[in-house]
């Protein structure tokens, strides 16, 4: 958890207010800040030093690991006050929006995040990567191959789906960046090629797509894609999604077996567990967001559902409501036994129809 600190000196700052200080003890905890708060456009810091509402202050996000300090300037959203924090049963604070937290502050959020290892007392410098990009626009693939071999990474092109295999072939790179839409070998076949391959199995690939439906992202996560990257792409995202697949294959146990996995910002959690679901499969969906849930599975029926090391009530349990809301965070299935009793007695339609009419009716 965060720790705030008030900053005197920031009084006699012009406009300014106040300053208070938001410590990150660790990568893991900025990069849970940076996906469900900083990302968002602000913060909740746990004060008794309250401020009215639009007051200006500022806050110096102080990174772990000797990382340094991004100060920001915020505008008070809201205030809880101790009676109400009691009330409700959570931390007295106040809410912040952030006025100047652009894309360039961001990328340097997320640049710092992508080059250290969790839980290091230091930063590691970019490993050199050896690249494979294919895309038959000559422009777009030009444009990344670019961005990519000026942070020094070794980069061979390819025009289309084909020749990325060849290249694969030639020498298996870190990674591969590849279109979808191309002639001879589109992204899809690639993926196939590669997963039926020994030598090639364990390769991580991203896809470049304009595609948004759950269905397609699904069915690539089931080939085996590790992750997506939206067209246009955007330069500082895409080196952030090449680092952290790179990284996540590497620290993965090479004799473990591939599994359905993906991310949350690609495909919702309810077309997961439908598709889960329609293949009637016995296992364990570990989700990792705001918090982590496992969903227990058999036949695609689910038994049992855990949020951190507790187990949901019921379907009316509140906890449950906010998961299966859950819009950011990675996702997980392990096919395995599973010995639990069922302690739901209802189907994945029957949890996701409950949620989607509670949904609605918050909504009114």
């Amino acid at each position: 958890m965060a720790t705030h600190e008030g900053d005197p000196e920031a009084r006699r700052a012009r406009r300014i207010e106040a300053a208070f200080r938001v410590r990150y003890r660790s990568i893991d905890e900025l990069v849970v800040a940076l996906t469900h708060d900083l990302s968002r456009g602000g913060l909740f810091m746990r004060t008794t030093r309250f401020l009215p509402i639009n007051a200006i202050v500022r806050v110096h996000l102080e990174l772990p690991d000797g990382g340094g300090e991004l100060p920001v300037i915020c505008r008070v959203a809201f205030v809880r006050a101790e009676p109400e924090a009691i009330a409700l049963d959570k931390p007295a604070g106040m809410g912040v929006e952030f006025l100047d937290l652009g894309p360039d502050k961001l990328a340097t959020l997320e640049r710092f995040v992508a080059e250290h290892v969790p839980g290091s007392k230091s930063a590691t410098p970019h490993r050199t990567l050896d690249l494979v990009v294919a895309d038959d626009d000559v422009s777009v693939r030009g444009a990344i191959v670019s961005a990519l071999r000026r942070r020094g990474d070794r980069v061979i092109e390819a025009e289309d789906g084909l020749a990325a295999l060849a290249a694969c072939l030639k020498r298996p790179p870190d990674l591969v960046l590849s279109d979808v839409q191309m002639p001879r070998m589109d992204g899809w076949q690639l993926v196939r090629m590669l997963r039926a391959r020994p030598t090639l199995a364990r390769v991580p690939l991203v896809l470049m797509t304009t595609l948004t439906d759950d269905e397609s992202r699904l069915t690539g996560y089931r080939l085996g894609v590790d992750d997506y990257v939206g067209k246009p792409v955007r330069e500082d995202e895409l080196m952030l999604r090449v680092d952290r697949v790179v990284a996540r294959s590497r620290q993965s146990d090479p004799h473990e077996r591939r599994t359905l996995r993906g991310d949350l910002e690609n495909v919702t959690l309810g077309s997961v567990l439908s598709f889960l679901s329609l293949e009637q499969k016995t296992g364990v969906l570990l989700v990792v967001g705001e918090a982590s849930a496992r969903f227990y599975l058999r036949d695609g029926a689910p038994l049992r559902i855990e949020i951190g090391d507790d187990p949901i009530a019921g379907l009316d349990d509140p906890g449950l409501q906010a998961l299966l809301g859950w819009s950011r965070g990675q996702f997980e299935f392990a096919a395995q036994e599973v010995a639990c009793a069922d302690d739901l007695q209802t189907s994945v339609n029957a949890l996701l129809l409950e949620h989607a009419r509670r949904s609605d009716e918050g909504g009114r």
